[in-house]
């Protein structure tokens, strides 16, 4: 990536999210990142069996064509072209045509260091293929600083069930891209838990590039003590029948910010396609603040669209319900916190599940402790 590409991109735009650009500046470096990866050895060997592959991407030879064309469909974008000037870190999974990958396939990723971390992820399911993947990120260092990009890759037929779940230890500014391109009659199915503390700048995006393929976007964000979310998901309808979910929930603590952004764009010529979002905060903090920000983009006739977004405090009636069945005032804020985000945490499996929920009972302390 050139000088010029880096001085001709911009910080990128996002409706209802605002944010400081230089908390995401990425410093560049050429010293060698401290990372590892882990996952569970019966999936491993059934995958390999099968011809799959999981290579750490600085050991390709070369940047796989997914990567390439990527970077050069974001170049105007600073915070991709910045990432893409650190040294490569890594890994890229491939399923090939037809594999079935029975077992959910569990990986674990931790960064561990000192200086900025660059992570990049490429997924490729081949035609046909089926895969469950919970990756859980985990920034274990006294990093600053960290920026995470996800490229997935799916052909025709194909079924991907991918959760991703982000963690750490000290305060953070972390930038997170991801898209994924779908092709015909396939089902993307990505539940996002972005659990880092500190700052968050967060943009997914799934395009559904051919006929008949289904989209679901979930996410949830716990808020806690001064956090700051900016958190865009987006489904673009390029293909006809298409049809998406965008389903988002946050719970705010303490002094904490979110902004979601959800964007359903049906394009010109996409005609029978269904999109739908939703976005949620629940303000439980007596200083967090929140915005929720949906936006619907048509530009065909024939199609089915809608979005509901809400912010505010939980619901005092069914409180005092709750407390007239004898149930602690602290039980039923809880009962409450949990059934508002209960649609998006079905989604997860277990080990995500108890990450929200400590997340929950670690932002909670006086918020759901005060008398009314």
């Amino acid at each position: 990536m050139t000088t010029d590409v880096l001085e001709q991109a911009n910080y990128p735009y996002y409706m209802g999210i605002k944010y400081a650009t230089k908390d995401y500046e990425f410093v560049s470096h050429n010293e060698a990142v401290h990372w590892q990866w882990s996952a569970d050895d019966a999936t491993i060997t059934e995958l390999k069996h099968h011809g799959g592959t999981i290579a750490r991407l600085e050991d390709e030879a070369q940047l796989s064509k997914q990567v390439t064309a990527y970077i050069q469909k974001h170049q105007t974008n600073k915070y991709i072209v910045q990432h893409f000037q650190q040294p490569l870190v890594g890994l890229k999974i491939m399923i090939p045509d037809h594999v079935v990958i029975k077992q959910p396939l569990n990986l674990t990723i931790d960064l561990r260091d000192t200086q900025p971390i660059a992570l990049t992820i490429v997924l490729i399911l081949g035609e046909g293929s089926q895969l469950t993947l919970q990756q859980a990120i985990n920034i274990n260092g006294q990093v600053a600083h960290a920026s995470c990009v996800i490229i997935g890759h799916q052909a025709d037929n194909s079924q991907l069930k991918l959760m991703t779940a982000l963690s750490n230890q000290t305060p953070i500014n972390l930038s997170l891209f991801g898209e994924l391109d779908v092709a015909r009659d396939c089902v993307a199915d990505w539940s996002l838990v972005p659990g880092t503390y500190g700052k968050l700048l967060g943009d997914v995006t799934v395009n559904l590039n051919g006929q008949g393929s289904v989209a679901k976007l979930n996410a949830v964000k716990i808020g806690i003590g001064q956090d700051y979310s900016g958190f865009q998901g987006r489904v673009n309808h390029l293909a006809t029948h298409t049809t998406s979910r965008i389903n988002m929930r946050g719970v705010l603590f303490g002094q904490s910010k979110v902004n979601f952004t959800s964007v359903g764009q049906i394009y010109h010529g996409a005609y029978g396609s269904d999109s739908q979002q939703e976005g949620r905060l629940m303000t439980v903090g007596k200083s967090a603040q929140g915005t929720v920000n949906p936006l619907l983009i048509i530009d065909e006739n024939d199609v089915n669209a809608g979005h509901a977004a809400s912010v505010g405090q939980y619901d005092p009636e069914e409180l005092y319900y709750l407390l007239s069945r004898g149930i602690t005032e602290q039980q039923a804020r809880k009962i409450l916190v949990y059934d508002f985000i209960a649609p998006v945490l079905h989604e997860l499996n277990d080990d995500l599940q108890k990450k929200v929920i400590a997340a929950v009972e670690e932002g909670a302390g006086e918020d759901l402790h005060d008398s009314l």
